[in-house]
């Protein structure tokens, strides 16, 4: 289950990644996104950033 407070964020990446035409494109979206949540305040837990990269992989179809 998402938290409430990171549906914010599922839906910037979900937006950015429905940009990119390929997989490979949205992929590096998600990757870059990870990066930036691991440095940025609020400096989220490694757990809370893998259902965020759940949820986005879920929300695009891609889940493996």
């Amino acid at each position: 289950m998402i938290l409430e407070e990171h549906e914010t964020i599922v839906r910037q990446i979900v937006d950015e990644s429905n940009h990119e035409p390929k997989e490979a494109g949205k992929n590096r979206v998600l990757m870059k996104w990870r990066a930036k949540l691991e440095k940025e305040p609020p400096h989220l837990r490694l757990h809370q950033i893998d259902e965020i990269v759940r949820e986005v992989r879920r929300r695009l179809g891609t889940a493996p």
